[in-house]
């Protein structure tokens, strides 16, 4: 598949809103009341950015999928080994490191849940708890394995002419199961479960496929017409306390109208002025290459950060202050993580990610 640099900025857009979610802004919101109200109204959460990765993958997991289908359509045994192998060298190698890394250091809940860390199940374990622990992010990772673990037989194995309703499936799969989770269980950890993301990775899907044939133009009126209702919804439901917990199910199928609408953006600019400062912008390229990275790292940073600042640092003078304030650290830690993340790629995840090349479609 043609790398397209603009999806690596919609990369590094999703990663970026899911660390301020996490770490937030180097501010006190209670000092800017006001401001803080319009800027979780007005910016896109974590969760967003989660469900534009989930759409992503969609999209691009489809397409490379439906891609080797084409050009080996009497090998499809082969096309689904490599698609494994593949996804393997790019997922498992940095992930079990970390784990490890984490193990070799005492890191809080890795070693007592470690079962499911290793299994790619976190969110399983995060929905049957209704909580979260201080690896719990790895719960979308679990999803995204999840994902692929199901997907490729569909795409592969399905007749060409009944493609199209794996997608529809997949949507409605994705909406009724998280109708039924978090509604009628009335757990609040439904939208962790991987059937209940379906219809993100399902749109993203049914966009690679429809741009390849007769669904085209309908399926992009549906979204040119889909995403003004779908950004009107974001927003009542942000602003809206209760609107937002009653309706919390349906978060996912807005986020994923949006974030198609931005993918199909993306894929039709033709403005130079958003390609130089956003497609191309080589800072968000980059950031992009290594979203996996900085997702992976983020969370496990900050205590980390802390805990070691901690041994050597008091608020008794200025530096202990500023290495242990949570607002003037944030750039230390926010260089610190980039620094980790490039690294982690260049040195690590690039050279076993070269092996791919041995496992070609």
């Amino acid at each position: 598949m043609k790398y397209i640099k603009g999806l690596d900025s919609l990369r590094a857009l999703a990663v970026i809103l899911v660390i301020i979610e996490h770490w937030w802004l180097p501010f006190d919101p209670g000092s800017f009341p006001l401001l803080t109200y319009w800027i979780h109204g007005l910016v896109p959460d974590g969760g967003f950015g989660v469900d534009l990765f989930f759409v992503l993958s969609g999209y691009l997991i489809t397409n490379i999928l439906l891609d080797a289908i084409a050009k080996n359509p009497n090998d499809k045994w082969r096309i689904m080994k490599n698609f494994i192998v593949r996804r393997s060298l790019r997922i498992f190698p940095v992930y079990y490191a970390t784990i490890f890394i984490l193990l070799l250091i005492n890191f809080p809940s890795v070693h007592e849940h470690l079962i499911w860390f290793m299994t790619y199940t976190s969110n399983i374990l995060s929905f049957k708890t209704m909580s979260f622990n201080s690896f719990s992010h790895t719960w979308s990772l679990a999803v995204e394995e999840q994902f692929y673990l199901v997907w490729p037989w569909f795409m592969v194995f399905t007749p060409a002419k009944y493609v199209k309703y794996v997608f529809y499936s997949a949507i409605l799969i994705g909406i009724g199961t998280m109708i039924y989770t978090m509604v009628f269980l009335n757990n609040w950890a439904g939208f962790l479960l991987m059937p209940s993301c379906m219809q993100a990775f399902g749109i993203g899907g049914l966009y690679a496929y429809a741009k390849r044939g007769q669904l085209s133009e309908k399926i992009i009126d549906f979204i040119r017409q889909a995403f003004p209702a779908a950004l009107l919804a974001h927003f009542y439901f942000t602003f809206s306390t209760d609107g937002g917990v009653k309706y919390n199910f349906a978060f996912l199928t807005i986020n994923s109208i949006i974030a198609i609408w931005m993918i199909h953006r993306v894929l039709s600019n033709k403005s130079e002025w958003v390609s130089k400062y956003f497609l191309e912008n080589k800072i968000l390229n980059k950031i992009g290459q290594v979203s996996y990275g900085i997702y992976l790292f983020h969370f496990v940073l900050t205590p980390i950060y802390d805990q070691v600042m901690q041994h050597y640092f008091t608020y008794d003078n200025l530096m202990g202050k500023v290495m242990l304030d949570w607002k003037c650290n944030y750039p230390i830690r926010l260089t610190l993580l980039l620094i980790i993340a490039f690294s982690s790629y260049n040195f690590f995840e690039k050279p076993v990610m070269n092996l791919k090349k041995h496992f070609t479609y």
